[in-house]
């Protein structure tokens, strides 16, 4: 049962330590790809670190999802829009005490930080003043590469990257990992295997996918553990609870305890007392700025042999900026990639329509492989006109 806080830096909870932090911490929690577990080991995580006696406050950074919504089991009445719309401040929209963590909604407000003019940004920096007073600000971030998420990291302190052993989960985690790379993040990310058959198969693939980054990338990450996969967490997200609370003896409720007792012991190497402030100056900096981008369209050329088949890394291309425009929130790395598809089909529709209006070669006969137009010939259209037939039958008559 969770009790009143006395002050900041300490939750008082039955059976708990109360444990003193000076220090601030920063952590932004991100993926590659949708469906890894990103938002439940984010919430877990927050409600761990209030188990041991922090203070930790939940920013929901996920645009269009309300996941951190569903696994509290919780309906925020307002976000962060309102307060970028100066109609709410901070603390009117955040919702306290849930499970001991605190959670601010961010909701569409998200999007509307980086066109803030300076004097709302300044009025919006000194709003989320009140969250000095907490330990830990864990940010989840939506899956993918965008602005927003790039943003996110670039600005914190500390990244926690959530991976899976699935290929797509480690390409797309590496890819992630270069796209700050080439935007000048070198502080080292620290990676959680998630869904994991066992801390030994955990360890291998991280080591592999370590090796691949040590190759290709000016970037350091570090292993931060893993979580077994265990059927008490889609059991917890049904009764829209935290497992690490429905569950604490479970596997994955030790694999979180495990992770944040990692994360206390190795604190990122910019953590400051002023961190919040710091980092939300930082935030609006970065965010009014081209964000860099591997330059042409993502192709999946082979590794040398040293590096393992499932992680091939994208070619190794010169960046090029991109600016602030409605397409940066898309999945930034496949827009080459996207606008080649458009292209292929727009050219197959036209065909297609020609095909079907009597424009295609006249000459195209069925079996012929020289011409791909030619289409099955189909009957006459016949029209229905009951009114016409029984004026018809009413003449003859």
């Amino acid at each position: 049962m969770y009790h009143q806080r006395e002050e900041p830096g300490t939750l008082c909870l039955a059976g708990t330590i109360k444990r003193k932090v000076c220090m601030k911490r920063v952590i932004t929690i991100t993926s590659g790809k949708g469906g890894v577990g990103k938002t439940n080991i984010c919430v877990n995580l927050a409600v761990e670190f209030a188990r041991k006696g922090l203070r930790p406050c939940i920013f929901d950074a996920d645009l269009g999802l309300a996941n951190i919504n569903i696994l509290m089991g919780i309906r925020p009445e307002h976000t962060l829009e309102e307060v970028v719309n100066g109609e709410k401040r901070i603390p009117d929209i955040m919702i306290h005490d849930t499970c001991g963590v605190d959670i601010i909604p961010g909701g569409t407000g998200v999007e509307k930080l980086a066109a803030m003019t300076p004097e709302d940004v300044s009025q919006l920096i000194e709003s989320f003043s009140c969250i000095a007073g907490y330990d830990v600000l864990l940010f989840d971030t939506s899956a993918g590469i965008s602005r927003h998420v790039l943003s996110f990291c670039l600005a914190s302190q500390e990244v926690l990257l959530v991976v899976t052993s699935e290929p797509t989960s480690l390409t797309d985690g590496y890819s992630l990992l270069k796209v700050l790379s080439l935007n000048g993040y070198r502080d080292p990310v620290k990676v959680v295997m998630n869904k994991a058959k066992n801390e030994r198969f955990a360890r291998a693939v991280f080591d592999k996918f370590n090796e691949t980054v040590k190759q290709y990338l000016p970037i350091e990450i570090s292993y931060a553990g893993c979580l077994p996969a265990d059927e008490t967490v889609s059991a917890a997200v049904t009764r829209q609870r935290p497992f690490s609370l429905l569950y604490p003896r479970a596997r994955a409720a030790a694999g979180i305890e495990q992770l944040a007792g990692f994360l206390l012991d190795n604190p990122g190497i910019n953590t400051c007392d002023s961190a919040f402030e710091k980092f939300w100056e930082k935030y609006m900096e970065i965010a009014g700025t081209p964000i860099k981008l591997p330059k042409g369209k993502k192709k999946s050329t082979m590794a040398p042999e040293t590096a393992p088949k499932s992680l091939q890394p994208p070619s190794a291309q010169a960046p090029v900026s991109v600016g602030d425009n409605p397409l940066s929130d898309q999945i930034l790395t496949s827009l080459n990639e996207l606008t080649t598809i458009i292209t292929d089909m727009s050219a197959e529709f036209r065909e297609f329509r020609r095909t079907l209006t009597g424009q295609a070669n006249d000459s195209a006969t069925p079996g012929d492989p020289e011409n791909d137009l030619w289409v099955p010939q189909l009957p006459p259209i016949i029209f229905l006109d009951f009114e016409a037939y029984k004026k018809k039958k009413q003449q003859e008559i």
